[in-house]
């Protein structure tokens, strides 16, 4: 029994050491490398400034309060309401709740839409930068970091590729 442990224990340093001889294992998140770029930064910060943005954020605001508004003063008034004041009450808060999930759908569309548009233009850019870290730092497995349940800092390279892809203006 023992030798089989040792036998596992010298094929496991094995196995790693070649692993490690192929290259190092590296995880790396898409989104958040395109989304930390000065180029990602102005320009989600230029859809916050358009008008029609700012009016929907205000307009969705209101009608968050509104919502909270009539959800509280029917909690508090429920057990003096007639049954018919009840479903007066919460179709006036169905109403709002789905005026602001519709407000809700429409500004996280506008901004899921500025983030196509900047991946779309980053990619190229992308495409030439991520091959030429990868012999650089030795990587011989690229892992989406959604994918992986855990990681250490040490293996993530989202914030290097952010920074290349700032300097490759």
């Amino acid at each position: 029994m023992k030798a089989i442990k040792i036998a596992l224990l010298v094929l496991a340093a094995a196995w790693g050491s070649s692993a490690m001889a192929e290259g190092r294992i590296a995880v790396f998140n898409l989104d958040a490398a395109v989304l930390n770029t000065d180029v990602a930064k102005n320009r989600l910060e230029a859809l916050k400034n358009q008008k029609d943005f700012k009016e929907s954020i205000t307009e969705a605001e209101k009608i968050n309060k509104d919502y909270e508004k009539l959800v509280e003063k029917f909690q508090k008034d429920m057990e003096i309401m007639s049954a018919e004041q009840r479903q007066f009450a919460k179709n006036k808060i169905d109403g709002k709740r789905a005026d602001l999930e519709h407000l809700a759908r429409k500004i996280e569309a506008a901004k899921q839409q500025e983030v196509q548009q900047i991946l779309q233009e980053v990619g190229p850019k992308l495409q030439k930068l991520l091959p030429e870290i990868i012999k650089e730092e030795n990587i011989g497995l690229l892992l989406p970091a959604k994918a992986v349940m855990h990681a250490d800092a040490s293996y993530d390279i989202t914030a290097k590729v952010a920074d290349r892809l700032n300097r490759a203006k």
